[in-house]
């Protein structure tokens, strides 16, 4: 169990095993540390090494022969700091940079206004770009939200509902007729209007309207695909598409 925490804050399975045995035996030499953990001894001295430089492992030399002991466990909270210090100064030189490689896209004229995403993960890159490209007081539109897409979604949806919300960008949802427990939770929310398609009206395939982009998704057993077309026309199309099918379905719960 110990080694198995140690390895996810950073530590090999190997520099886990030495220093959880340094913590049992106390001073130890290298003929010890191999006869309690099991390494073989043409590895010890390098990971020591390496414990050594991660502060968690230090050396006494006593009648001309090293005695290895391991350090306060609490020290172990300064490979954690020294991750969270490279992340921050990552995040701040990813920050530097993004501007510049937005540039470099809106420099450009795009070749294509299609674009397509697989996988649930494909789906979350959509949504963080309506998020993106969506300012306060605009809205999302969304025809046939299918009970398979939230059931797959759900917790990552209702977190994206909240920034959403923050921002400020209103949602409009006609749910399948089959998904009217999602949407409850949604017609509570701010922002956010809700009707539902006549009964037995159900299907695993949605459209989405944001700004001048139409999403199509489809969410199968195994995977899922969504086709993405930018074009202020086609989203004025299905935007009227959207007002024909709201219209019909009234204030319907059912």
């Amino acid at each position: 169990m110990y080694e198995e925490i140690l390895e996810k804050i950073g530590l090999t399975k190997t520099e886990a095993r030495i220093y959880e045995t340094l913590l049992r035996a106390g001073q130890s030499t290298t003929t010890v540390i191999v006869r309690e953990s099991g390494i073989h001894a043409s590895k010890v001295y390098e990971f020591l090494d390496k414990l050594i430089d991660k502060g968690l492992v230090s050396y006494i030399i006593r009648r001309n022969k090293k005695y290895f002991m391991a350090s306060t466990p609490k020290n172990l909270r300064n490979i954690i700091g020294d991750k969270q210090h490279q992340l921050q100064q990552q995040q701040i030189e990813l920050d530097s940079i993004i501007p510049k490689l937005e540039a470099i896209t809106s420099s450009r004229k795009e070749a294509f206004a299609a674009e397509i995403y697989e996988g649930m993960q494909g789906i979350k890159a959509v949504y963080e770009r309506i998020l993106h490209e969506l300012s306060r007081g605009e809205t999302q539109y969304i025809i046939g939200a299918p009970r398979i897409g939230n059931e797959r979604l759900e917790g990552f949806l209702l977190e994206w509902h909240k920034r959403r919300i923050k921002k400020g960008i209103r949602c409009r949802y006609i749910y399948d007729s089959d998904a009217r427990a999602y949407g409850r939770l949604r017609e509570k929310m701010p922002l956010t209007q809700v009707r539902y398609l006549t009964k037995n009206t159900v299907s695993p395939v949605w459209i989405e309207i944001f700004g001048a982009c139409v999403f199509i998704g489809h969410i199968m057993r195994h995977n899922a695909v969504v086709f993405l077309l930018k074009d202020a026309d086609t989203a004025g199309t299905y935007l009227d598409y959207f007002s024909i099918i709201w219209k019909s379905v009234g204030r319907n719960k059912g």
